[in-house]
């Protein structure tokens, strides 16, 4: 019995994050971002080691709407982007996915913080010749496995746009698409819009 209401003193903070609200209505969300290219594993970007940028940039316009558990604390959204690369790529790409979106920090008084996650699939119109020629890449394909991580953040006055910060990968798993191993990632910045 105490172990049980150890583990439960532990979950008691987390419960915060989990707690049910009134459903809010459907919201949509424009995002717009641009970032340059890097040939560095996802690892080492998210792990703030160095990172290598190339002469290659992506602007991409990015339409999503809540569609579960949309509270105050936490929602899921499905996203669909139509994204163009620059300089040393010149291609189109399409990308769609779930993302999981927290909502609710310690620190929102003072600064309206968000925090995503999200897997899909990503569709290039050729094949990325910066994929193709990469130093840590195995293969290359037009279709591919996408990652986005990103984060928001706005005064918290502000409730319909926020500044972004965001991680867009594309990966083969470990193999899974087309025996590529690997992928890219752009780090990118832009604006989001809630309407």
């Amino acid at each position: 019995m105490d172990y049980v209401i150890a583990q439960l003193k532990w979950l008691m903070p987390l419960s915060i994050f989990f707690i049910p609200y009134e459903s809010c209505a459907a919201n949509y969300y424009l995002t717009l971002y641009s970032g340059k290219y890097s040939d560095n594993k996802l690892g080492h970007v998210l792990l703030s080691k160095p990172v290598d940028f190339m002469d290659a940039y992506l602007g991409v316009v990015a339409l999503s709407r809540g569609f579960a558990f949309e509270s105050p604390a936490h929602q899921w959204e499905l996203e669909g982007q139509l994204g163009k690369h620059f300089h040393e790529q010149h291609h189109w790409e399409f990308n769609i996915a779930a993302l999981y979106r927290w909502q609710r920090f310690p620190w929102q008084k003072r600064l309206r913080t968000t925090l995503a996650i999200g897997d899909g699939l990503s569709y290039a119109a050729q094949t990325p010749p910066l994929e193709a020629a990469s130093k840590s890449n195995v293969g290359a394909t037009r279709l591919l496995n996408y990652v986005v991580v990103e984060m928001t953040v706005a005064p918290p006055e502000v409730k319909d746009w926020s500044l972004v910060v965001r991680v867009h990968h594309r990966s083969g798993v470990y193999g899974i698409f087309d025996d590529v191993e690997g992928g890219s990632n752009v780090i990118a910045a832009g604006i989001k819009f809630r309407f």
